[in-house]
């Protein structure tokens, strides 16, 4: 059933991420109806300099990305 995969750049602790992760369990839950025994949700971090390729890859241009972020240059974040 629903997975979820949280790419973020590395910093965040990993009792930050896992309480993001629960809270994105507890919403998907809310939202959708589906049982949270049903939903996973994993993280992948990426360092500064790798972000762009996966920006790139994952969220340039991409019909399935929902909500997009204030920035078109990964590099700057402008």
């Amino acid at each position: 059933m629903p997975h979820i995969v949280i790419k973020t750049i590395s910093g965040p602790s990993k009792q930050q991420l896992q309480e993001a992760a629960e809270q994105i369990s507890k919403i998907v839950n809310k939202t959708t109806g589906k049982p949270e025994k049903y939903i996973s949700v994993s993280v992948e971090e990426y360092s500064l300099a790798e972000w762009e390729g996966v920006y790139n890859e994952y969220v340039k241009d991409k019909d399935n990305v929902l909500v997009r972020p204030g920035y078109t240059n990964p590099k700057t974040f402008t």
